[in-house]
């Protein structure tokens, strides 16, 4: 594999990647509102209302892999991207139609694909080993502290009304600013300099898909658990809107510090890190399904947290690994937009089950112990420094 010396990007330059992964799970904002949208719009399945968001950003990831450093400059894709999520994040704030709020969410979601891709695919590009390992799990930490701002948000203004749970959105502001921080140039010398080799550098297609197919089943399931949330609360009278956005923060708190222990972990394990991290995430799930009060249930999404995001970073570090350097924003693309096509398809799962709530969790449990054992077996880190 043929890898490229690029320059450092400063602290700045290495801030501003972060601020892009900090929107990471900005899809996820109206998870704790999607009771009362259904309270709202009767009859209707508002879980689309976040899925068909997932769906554009398929098409949002693959334009970004396209584009970055090719077509248009890096800094160019995350401003309009965070720009455009912004605008059109809040704008079912004025919008009380269904059909209407989901065209929104369409030119929301393929926005939020478009600059999902940049934070890690930089990090990949500009660091190399232990401090790469450093920074995907700080890119996770800081993917969570976006998770906990955009959910909490909502959930306290869900409990208002429905449709400033919009507002949470508002967030975007903060990639909008930053993205002018972003260091100029890198990935297009680095793709200039992929065209002139032309020899060899060519992206890993087969693992990249290994590693997207895994994602985009995983996601099908899990998300599934996520988008419940909710509901399940709402079920065992535990709690409304706010409730269910609390669990879903204990999600993003546990990710966070997962993320930030992800590089000292990973040194120490190694080929062991997915089997601890879905069985982190089955464990979860389980304790959701036999789970009462509100307080064990919270503790079952913080499990999921840690093994989601430990998976998570391992699949980046994989990609890393696996594909030469220039053509790493093309695969980080790929896997981004595979994953996401799982979580549009979540709503579909659900319907398939009945939104029996037994049988979405259990699914969870199983597919993870499942994810578990082949990752062991398969241990695409053995022998890796």
């Amino acid at each position: 594999m043929v890898q490229q010396r690029v320059n450092s990007p400063g602290f700045a330059g290495t801030l501003a990647m972060l601020s892009l992964t900090l929107m990471g799970l900005g899809s996820n904002a109206i998870t704790p509102a999607l009771a009362t949208l259904a309270d709202h719009f009767e009859g209707r399945d508002v879980s689309f209302i976040q899925t068909i968001a997932t769906l554009s950003m398929v098409a949002g990831s693959l334009a970004a892999g396209a584009a970055a450093g090719k077509r248009m400059k890096i800094k160019t894709l995350a401003l309009l991207g965070s720009l455009l999520c912004l605008v059109f994040g809040i704008l079912p704030v004025w919008i009380d139609s269904y059909g209407c709020i989901l065209l929104v969410r369409l030119v929301f979601g393929f926005a939020l694909g478009v600059i999902s891709p940049l934070g890690n695919a930089l990090i990949m590009t500009h660091f190399k080993g232990n401090k790469q390992a450093a920074l995907i799990g700080i890119g996770t930490f800081s993917m969570n502290i976006g998770g906990i701002v955009f959910q909490m948000l909502s959930g306290v203004l869900a409990d208002i009304s429905w449709q400033l749970s919009f507002l949470g959105h508002s967030f975007f502001i903060v990639a909008v600013v930053m993205a002018f921080f972003l260091p100029k140039e890198e990935l297009i010398k680095q793709e200039k300099s992929y065209v002139q080799k032309k020899a060899g550098e060519k992206i890993n297609l087969k693992t990249v898909m290994f590693i997207g197919g895994l994602l985009c089943i995983f996601q099908i399931v899990n998300l599934s658990v996520m988008m419940s949330a909710s509901t399940i609360y709402d079920i065992r009278g535990a709690g409304g809107a706010a409730a269910a956005a609390a669990a879903l923060t204990a999600f993003s708190v546990t990710g966070m510090f997962a993320g930030l222990l992800f590089g000292m972990v990973f040194r120490r394990v190694k080929r062991f890190i997915f089997f601890i991290a879905f069985i982190f995430v089955a464990l979860g799930a389980y304790i959701i399904l036999t789970g009462s009060s509100g307080l064990i249930m919270g503790l079952g999404y913080a499990l999921i947290g840690i093994g989601f995001n430990w998976q998570f970073a391992a699949f980046t570090g994989w990609i890393g690994i696996s594909t030469p350097q220039s053509t790493i924003s093309a695969g980080t693309s790929i896997v981004l937009a595979m994953m996401n096509l799982g979580g549009f398809f979540s709503s579909f799962w659900m319907m398939a089950l009945g939104g029996n709530l037994t049988s979405i969790l259990l699914a969870d449990v199983v597919l993870c112990i499942l994810l578990a054992v082949l990752l062991l077996v398969i241990n695409p880190f053995k022998g890796k420094k």
